[in-house]
């Protein structure tokens, strides 16, 4: 009986976390053009890296920095929120 509990719990808890999204996945959902996702993916792959090694792993691309500001602003909005959650876990 306590097989079947147990059974039952896991199959639950594997079904809610395949419900989950990526926080890419929402702002695309909210409407935020490619060029801010780019720029928000490369930010916050850059701010987790750079945890670990000291300006390294900055992913950006300077042409599409100076060209397009949603590109930029979107880089800026990643590389805050990835720190932001990273600050996270030393609390």
């Amino acid at each position: 009986m306590i097989y079947r509990q147990l059974f039952f719990c896991l199959c639950l808890y594997f079904l809610l976390m395949g419900c989950t999204t990526s926080r890419h996945q929402q702002l695309s959902e909210l409407g935020f053009t490619r060029p801010y996702l780019d720029g928000y993916q490369d930010g916050c792959h850059s701010r987790k890296l750079d945890e670990m090694t000291y300006k390294k792993g900055f992913r950006r691309e300077p042409e599409r920095m100076a060209k397009q500001g949603k590109y930029s602003y979107g880089w800026q909005d990643g590389f805050d929120h990835c720190y932001n959650d990273t600050r996270d876990d030393y609390h």
